[in-house]
Formats: C-alpha cells, sequence, structure tokens
C-alpha cells in the first residue's frame, strides 16, 4: 500500500486504473480515425479538420503519457518477477503468461506509432489506417489482459493484492472491463459529430 496526498492506493491498482484510461483515450483515437479515414474516406481530414485535428492529437497523447506512466503495463511484472519475484513468477499461471508475454508486442506497437507520429508525421497518415486499428488492438488487449491479471489476483485464493478501493469490484468485473470502451464511445461520438457539423458547414460555403 502507498500513500499521496491522504489517498491510500495499492501500486497494482493504480497501474490498472492508468492502463484503463490508455484503453479509453484509445478508443476515442479509434472513433476519429474511424470517421476520417473509412466514412469520410479522407484520411487528411485529421489534419484540416479543426476538432478532429485537436482530439486526435491530444488523446493520442494521452494514451502514450499513460502507458509510459503505467510503465509498459506488463513488463515491468515480468522485470519485477525475474529479479525481484515481486510478483512472484508464475509461469504456470495462464493470466500472467497472457498478460505479460504479449506486452512486448504491445510495446513494439506503441513505440513504432509513437516514433511514426512525432518524427515520421508525413508517413503516419499514409500508414494510419492500420496503425490506428493496431494501435487499439493493442490498448484494448493490454487493458483487459491488465484488469483480469489485477482481479484474480485480489480473489481469497490468491490474495496478492488486497480488493480494489477505486475500480469496481470484482462481482462487476464484466462492467469494469466494458467502461473505458463506453465512455470512450461515448465521448469519441461527442467528438465525431462536432467534427461532422463542421465539415457542413465548410461544404455549404
Amino acid at each position: 500500500m502507498a500513500t499521496t496526498g491522504g489517498i491510500t492506493y495499492t501500486v497494482a491498482e493504480f497501474n490498472t486504473i492508468i492502463t484503463m484510461l490508455g484503453c479509453l483515450c484509445a478508443t476515442i483515437q479509434l472513433l476519429t480515425g474511424y470517421y476520417a479515414a473509412y466514412k469520410k474516406k479522407k484520411i487528411g481530414l485529421l489534419r484540416s479538420n479543426e476538432v478532429l485535428f485537436r482530439a486526435h492529437r491530444a488523446f493520442g497523447g494521452f494514451a502514450t503519457t499513460l502507458y509510459f506512466l503505467g510503465l509498459f503495463a506488463g513488463l515491468t511484472g515480468f522485470i519485477g518477477a525475474v529479479f525481484f519475484n515481486v510478483p512472484p513468477f508464475e509461469g504456470g499461471s495462464p493470466s500472467f503468461n497472457i498478460h505479460v508475454w504479449p506486452s512486448f508486442a504491445v510495446m513494439v506497437v506503441v513505440i513504432w506509432k509513437t516514433y511514426i507520429s512525432y518524427f515520421k508525421k508525413k508517413s503516419v497518415y499514409k500508414k494510419g489506417k492500420w496503425l490506428g486499428i493496431a494501435t487499439f488492438i493493442a490498448w484494448a488487449f493490454t487493458w483487459i489482459s491488465s484488469a483480469f491479471s489485477y482481479y484474480l489476483r485480489t480473489t481469497p485464493d490468491n490474495p496478492q493484492h488486497p480488493p480494489p478501493t477505486y475500480l469496481m469490484p470484482i462481482e462487476l468485473l464484466w462492467l469494469q472491463l466494458l467502461w473505458p470502451f463506453l465512455w470512450g464511445f461515448i465521448i469519441g461520438l461527442v467528438i465525431v459529430r462536432a467534427a461532422d457539423k463542421l465539415e457542413k458547414k465548410k461544404e455549404e460555403r
């Protein structure tokens, strides 16, 4: 347990929340990208439409920041297990293996997209369709595997962590898993509708 500014939390729950927020941001990015690349078939709208540009860039930046804040979710568990046995190295545990090993692939996708976004901006619009989808899948996998890994270690049979304080109880795990997707969809829909109104105004001129 840790305490910051009077708020008590566990590092495991903190990292899980960070991953959830990253997935929410990635969901918003997916919707803005889908609107430009597939619905309007003009991926350049992510640059020319001010609403899309600001939202796509902002939530993409948030997602990247949250990924690094989460300390490469899954990878830190692997490093801690190998060198410090915290958490224990559970090679026979499906949740441990599913959460940890694919994290290396997720890291490659996130770092690659970050590199292209900041240093190869022209390429990001050429590769944006499939790279955006790959990033969302990476985030979705990271969130779902992180949540399962965390919650399974709060049960009486495997009490490595205390029950969640800020996340939903394990009885509502199904709703907790859907939470970032639902809110990401709602926020993304509001942004897309605003962007669509802006496009219609441009067409009327």
